[in-house]
């Protein structure tokens, strides 16, 4: 876990996380363009050959089309990241990419575009910190009281400035690699013998390092690809005609032996989701890639575990086609399958196309399907331990083994923003583990007092840690479990105990009232209210004896589900009351569409009492609490003067330290704070 934590530092590097977000933008022109070549596949087995050729000539044009998408894409990103216009830059960034890519003759011969991805990525990066840097000149700095066309004058200079100083640094190596390969008889280009096994498998560890952050290694790799068709059709031309051998490494032998389903052999992986996965977002992914792992797309495997960036799943992603190479290499040079003898098209499906390729010979395809077998091997402890840590799109049930119990959640891992995210899931699937092995969750309660009768009224249920020592820290690490999308079971854990702790309370105190805090995730759950409706049910409390805080951040995420939801709470007799009152943006506007049962203001608010702008900025949330005619309740009175000035106001409840501070169950029921005859009636 050290190391893979280390590793997982890489996905949060914003230029690596940029490169591979850039690609995944990208995936939707990737996927045209692939489905145009099945297509096409599928006419020309038909006999549609004109349409087929359409079709096949829209697919290839929209190949090329993918490096441009991507400096454009990558450009954009720059720009928000560097703050300077998109248009600028755009334009810049794509000039230097066609006039940089002739000047090195990378042009695709189908269509003259430019085609090199390398190129196209390190293009848009000069461009955009170029102009980010000539912003700093005083030539090219833009100044606030400048006309639009001064600006516009300003930008254009300095885009012309960066194209000028690019395409001469451009010119300047491509002179000096010329004179050096000249002077050496060295070419300047590394390059890759396609018919050598060391070089076969050296192409092979890059294609999948590229794509382990995120990089589409056929295309960064192509010029090796196309020599390599270019030798084997000759090859079998050659073969057919004068009866050489085959060479043992062809086009088609990465496509059909160390690409079963896409690059690392996903067809192998896809199988572990389906047969071995625990999680049902897992299964749920691995059935709707199996049908594209059968034509050898594997975007969305690799995306949707992910793959990349994941320390995990990149050594066995490495190790299954490198394996697959060396078998596939040595049973074709021991003559247990024949060399392939025909070229098809790289998305023909797995064991049709070991069978078709090897000239109709039964060994290619069972070649594939042992290949299969062997990756499934490779991949399944990997991902058994992918899938119980939690760092894809399902979250194991680990915790509710050994930490909560709560049947009805399915909690799933955010993936909004998952490339960055891995590297925040490692550390605090530590960090909880960590506290699994040195103490206990417990509950604390603060009592919240009737300042009027000086009663206490309830308590609100606070989750603390227990160290082994004894020691009790504080709720630190509710981070963590948001971050691996666990608070449902956190939350619904503190209601259960915090509901048969009051059960002992309202004994003493037949009015008690518990209150607690319910994170926005949980509240949105499927069938929230009936969740808790049924432990209310099946305990000793009443539901008018429980209170539910929710805050604005879950108001902002879907107020109509929520507006509903409070309404069946309340209809049950359970109060809900709106936390942190005063720290959101938009409270005032909150406090007109729904109808909280109780208003807690914030102690931020009280920290500022001691000026005069603080007092009229307290009282107005006071009296904004008390249009709406809910209860109100301040947190966090400590001060003696702060409460004298609270309760000149009317505000009847308080909850803070000037009273008491959170404390244990037991410290609650021996201190007697809850006995009725401790509140002294109003009436007298």
């Amino acid at each position: 876990m050290p190391i893979f934590t280390r590793m997982s530092q890489l996905s949060v590097n914003k230029y690596l996380v940029a490169v591979s977000n850039v690609f995944l933008m990208a995936l939707p022109l990737v996927l045209i363009s692939t489905f145009c070549e099945l297509i096409a596949l599928i006419c020309d087995y038909f006999s549609f050959s004109d349409f087929g050729k359409t079709v096949h000539y829209v697919g290839q044009t929209t190949g090329m089309m993918i490096p441009i998408l991507v400096n454009f894409y990558l450009a954009t990103y720059l720009s928000a990241v560097k703050r300077i216009p998109k248009g600028i830059v755009i334009a810049t960034s794509l000039t230097v990419f066609f006039i940089v890519s002739y000047q090195w003759d990378l042009i695709s011969p189908l269509i003259p575009l430019p085609n090199s991805f390398p190129i196209s990525l390190l293009t848009a990066y000069i461009s955009c910190e170029t102009i980010a840097q000539l912003k700093k000149v005083r030539l090219f700095k833009v100044k606030t009281d400048q006309s639009f066309i001064d600006i516009s004058m300003s930008m254009l200079a300095g885009s012309i400035t960066t194209i000028f100083m690019a395409l001469s640094v451009s010119f300047l190596f491509r002179s000096l690699f010329e004179k050096l390969a000249a002077l050496t008889s060295w070419s300047f280009i590394p390059r890759l013998d396609p018919t050598s096994f060391v070089d076969g498998l050296i192409y092979e560890i890059l294609r999948g390092l590229f794509w382990a952050i995120g990089i589409n290694g056929h295309n960064i790799l192509h010029s090796y690809k196309t020599e390599l068709y270019n030798i084997t059709l000759v090859n079998i031309t050659e073969w057919h005609n004068y009866g050489i051998d085959l060479n043992i490494l062809s086009t088609n032998f990465y496509d059909f032996f160390t690409g079963i389903g896409g690059s690392g052999n996903m067809l192998s992986l896809v199988l572990c989701l389906l047969f071995f996965a625990k999680s049902k977002g897992y299964k749920l992914l691995a059935k709707a890639a199996l049908l594209l792992c059968l034509f050898n797309v594997n975007e969305p495997i690799l995306y949707g575990i992910p793959v990349i960036f994941n320390p995990i799943m990149i050594i066995p992603f490495l190790l299954v086609p490198s394996v697959s190479f060396v078998i596939a290499y040595g049973a074709i040079y021991l003559g247990i399958v024949p060399p392939l003898s025909e070229v098809h098209s790289w998305l023909m499906p797995p064991f049709v196309s070991g069978y078709m390729a090897t000239g109709g010979a039964i060994s290619g395809a069972v070649l594939q399907l042992f290949l299969v077998l062997i990756g499934v091997a490779i991949y399944l402890p990997f991902f058994r331990l992918m899938d119980k840590r939690s760092l894809g799109i399902g979250v194991s049930d680990i915790f509710s083994n050994r930490l909560f119990t709560s049947d009805e959640i399915e909690a799933k891992t955010r993936l909004t923003s998952f490339i960055p995210s891995l590297h925040n899931n490692l550390r605090d699937q530590r960090e909880i583990e960590k506290l699994q092995e040195s103490g206990e969750f417990i509950l604390y309660y603060q009592p919240q007092v009737d300042i009027k009768n000086n009663c206490i009224v309830g308590c609100e249920a606070l989750i603390r840690f227990r160290d082994n020592k004894g020691k009790i820290l504080p709720p630190t690490f509710i981070s963590a479990f948001n971050q691996l999308g666990l608070m449902p079971e956190l939350d619904l854990w503190v209601l259960d105990k915090a509901v048969q702790a009051a059960e002992k309370f309202i004994i003493i105190n037949p009015n008690f009232k518990l209150s607690v805090n319910i994170s926005p995730d949980t509240i949105l759950l499927k069938n929230f209210v009936n969740i808790v409706k049924d432990r209310i049910t099946n305990s000793s409390l009443s539901f008018d004896h429980v209170e539910l805080e929710f805050t604005e951040e879950l108001l902002i995420l879907d107020e109509e589900k929520v507006a509903k939801i409070m309404t069946e709470l309340q209809m049950l007799g359970i109060s809900v009351a709106l936390d942190d009152f005063g720290t959101g943006y938009s409270s005032l506007a909150y406090l007109s569409r729904f109808e909280f049962d109780k208003v807690k203001i914030d102690r931020s608010l009280v920290l500022n009492i001691d000026s005069q702008r603080g007092k009229e900025l307290f009282k107005i949330a006071v009296q904004l609490g008390k249009i709406t005619q809910a209860d109100i309740v301040v947190e966090g009175v400590e001060k003696q003067q702060e409460l004298d000035f609270i309760a000149s106001l009317g505000v009847r409840y308080i909850q803070g330290f000037y009273f008491y501070k959170p404390m244990a169950e037991t410290e609650l029921l021996q201190r007697g704070l809850l006995k009725p005859q401790q509140c002294e009636v109003a009436d007298n």
